[in-house]
C-alpha cells in the first residue's frame, strides 16, 4: 500500500489559533479513496524545522502532502524549505506570474510586489494549478517521496 502523509504548516495552525480544517478534509478524502493517511504532522513557521521534517519524511513515505506556507508574506516558507531540502534554488515561474497579474487585473486591483514570491518554486518542481487563488501549488521528488505543496487557506 502507498504510504501517504500530510504536513500542515504555520504557527497559527501549530498554536491552535485556527482549526486545521484542511487536514481533516484531506484525511477523510484519502480515507474514502482507500488511501488512509499514515501520519499527520504540523510544523510552525521555521525554515530549519520545515527543512528537517521534509528531509526526514522523504526517507519514510511515498507521498507527502504539504499544506500551507505558499503565500506572499515573510513567514510563508514552504517553497524555500523544499528548495533548501533538495539543495537547489528557487526559480520564477513566468507563466504563473502572468496568471497572478491577470488575477488581480480582472478584479480591478494592482498586484503588489510581494506577491511575486508566490510564483517562485524550486528549480526541479512541476507547477500545480490553483484555479481559485494566487498561490500555485507544486510537486517535487525528494529521495523516495513525491511531495505535493498546496496553499493553506482553510476550507
Amino acid at each position: 500500500m502507498i504510504n501517504v502523509e500530510m504536513l500542515s504548516t504555520g504557527d497559527e495552525v501549530l498554536h491552535g489559533q485556527i482549526i486545521d480544517t484542511n487536514a481533516a478534509w484531506l484525511a477523510d478524502l484519502f480515507f474514502e479513496q482507500g488511501l488512509p493517511l499514515t501520519r499527520r504532522n504540523t510544523v510552525g513557521d521555521s525554515l530549519e524545522s520545515l527543512v528537517t521534517v521534509l528531509r526526514e519524511r522523504s526517507e519514510h513515505c511515498d507521498v507527502l502532502i504539504v499544506n500551507g506556507g505558499l503565500g506572499p508574506t515573510s513567514d510563508d516558507l514552504s517553497a524555500l524549505a523544499a528548495a533548501t531540502a533538495k539543495g537547489e534554488g528557487l526559480v520564477l515561474h513566468e507563466e504563473w506570474l502572468a496568471h497572478m497579474e491577470r488575477f488581480f487585473s480582472e478584479r480591478g486591483r494592482v498586484m503588489v510586489p510581494s506577491n511575486r514570491k508566490q510564483a517562485e518554486i524550486p528549480a526541479s518542481a512541476e507547477l500545480v494549478d490553483n484555479p481559485v487563488g494566487t498561490a500555485c501549488g507544486f510537486a517535487v521528488q525528494l529521495n523516495r517521496c513525491l511531495m505535493f505543496f498546496t496553499p493553506g487557506v482553510p476550507v
